[in-house]
């Protein structure tokens, strides 16, 4: 019975390489956490297609499921310079080559490994205003009496801040985020530690949890937003907020550009200027770097 699935395997792989369209096939380790089953495959197969984007099979090969999912290659030339989705970056790096047209994987998974300084700021900034936001929501449902909605905030506050660290060092987080931040910074890893097992009442916790992340917060502004700052660099004068969200750079990071404006007026990064009324009466407001 074990032959008749290793052929059956084997003659899927093969049919797999003789299409002229795949460029390469990886596999996930059986015991891999990403892999959903155990008696069974995932596959993921490079084509040189885009239209094959995202394309998933789910298929049966005597007894055994096999998953198919396919890339394409447009979709990694992309990821190499603006960003890979991280599930998929997270399937890629720990799957293993089972074959590979002119090693174009080999090299493929070596520049989507580098972490490039101008996606690295993006991320930090994008980590850091995702921090900010779970941060307000932490002390507002603390101060409603919310103490689980609160932990629930601080539990995703902790985990932008840890990636945040991961972007920092010039890696990509991995499934197994804390284990990674544990070796990158030991006090992130305590503070999470302290308020996933501490002995003490749950509201005492988050409440010294919230003062830790206030600092850090506070000390971490300039460094986290020089993204945003290098974007406001790109023109002499003021900036619209309208114009800040949907600047090309911008629009697509999940960036909460208005908290961190905010943040950044607080530090005295930028100025708040107010343009000349329009029509209808209204005084908008702008803000401009300051250098």
């Amino acid at each position: 019975m074990a032959m008749k699935r290793e052929e059956s395997q084997q003659t899927y792989l093969n049919k797999l390489r003789q299409r002229p369209d795949v460029q390469a096939v990886l596999v996930l380790p059986v015991s891999d956490l990403l892999v959903p089953f155990r008696d069974g495959a995932f596959y993921l197969v490079v084509v040189n297609q885009p239209q094959a984007e995202g394309k998933i099979r789910r298929l049966h090969i005597q007894g055994r499921v096999v998953m198919e999912q396919q890339i394409s290659t447009w979709q990694l030339e992309k990821g190499a310079v603006s960003g890979l989705d991280e599930r998929l970056a997270a399937l890629l790096w720990r799957a293993d080559i089972v074959w590979d047209k002119d090693g174009y994987m080999k090299q493929m998974k070596i520049r989507l490994s580098r972490l490039p300084v101008a996606l690295q700021k993006k991320f930090i900034c994008r980590e850091y205003s995702q921090l900010l936001r779970f941060f307000h929501e932490t002390k507002e449902f603390l101060q409603q009496g919310l103490i689980l909605d609160a932990h629930h905030a601080l539990i995703q506050s902790l985990h932008s801040w840890a990636r945040l660290i991961v972007y920092e060092a010039g890696e990509h987080p991995q499934a197994a985020l804390w284990s990674q931040v544990k070796q990158m910074d030991s006090s992130v890893f305590k503070l999470y530690e302290e308020l996933s097992i501490n002995g003490e009442a749950l509201e005492k916790r988050i409440e010294l949890l919230v003062l830790a992340i206030e600092f850090w917060i506070t000390s971490k502004v300039k460094e986290s937003v020089t993204f945003l700052m290098e974007v406001m660099e790109s023109k002499a004068g003021p900036w619209r907020l309208e114009e800040l969200v949907n600047h090309p750079a911008i629009v697509d990071a999940q960036i909460d550009v208005p908290l961190l404006i905010d943040k950044m007026l607080q530090r005295q990064l930028i100025q708040e200027v107010v343009f000349t009324e329009g029509a209808n009466g209204d005084r908008e407001s702008g803000v401009i770097l300051l250098r």
